[in-house]
């Protein structure tokens, strides 16, 4: 015969060997793996120190890659007359790649009658043009001529110099790795062929 002791006991056994079964099967599921591998970013066109005329189509050659999966990229063109720098590694097969850090100091108007161009491309503006997403995808080639660098900004020319062309790129964890180039933006540039 079962005291009232041994009956509790029996009771909490059946509550506790559900709970206890339960813990032990979700502590021994494997731990998702997070992705911890930023994408890589080849930036073949435009060229370092590259020249374009106000007015003209930057080409725009590169490859976007991820271990996992591709999200999203973006372009970002500003002003480098304060000769502010942008110095970062990025790791890529083979080595080690310079990269460059945008510089939050960039002062976006001047006082003088040419205006600095700035602008930043989203992926979705270069869908609108007709390219393909690239999310969910592990490698993509881009190749287009959809950025144009405009004659004037607000009835001013555009004003001549070194400029930043930044491509950032961001993968399916959030990840995101970015270069840069210096282009230069003159009216003594020649016609682009590509």
């Amino acid at each position: 015969m079962l005291t009232y002791k041994h009956k509790r006991m029996k009771t909490n056994y059946r509550i506790m060997l559900p709970i206890l079964a339960a813990v032990t099967a979700f502590s021994g599921c494997d731990k998702e793996e997070v992705d911890r591998v930023k994408p890589q970013i080849l930036l073949m066109e435009p060229a370092e120190e590259e020249a374009y005329a106000p007015g003209s189509a930057i080409h725009l050659v590169l490859t976007l890659s991820d271990n996992v999966a591709l999200a999203s990229y973006k372009v970002n063109i500003h002003g480098a007359f304060d000769g502010h720098s942008h110095a970062a590694m990025q790791s890529v097969p083979g080595g080690l790649v310079r990269q460059e850090v945008v510089d939050s100091t960039y002062p976006t108007r001047v006082a003088d009658e040419a205006q600095p161009f700035e602008r930043t491309w989203m992926e979705s503006d270069f869908v609108a043009g007709g390219e393909q997403p690239i999310a969910g995808k592990q490698s993509v080639t881009i190749n287009h001529q959809l950025m144009r660098i405009p004659d004037s900004i607000g009835g001013r020319p555009v004003k001549e110099g070194d400029y930043h062309f930044t491509v950032y790129c961001t993968d399916s964890s959030g990840q995101e790795s970015f270069i840069t180039r210096e282009i230069l933006i003159t009216h003594d540039a020649g016609e682009h062929e590509h």
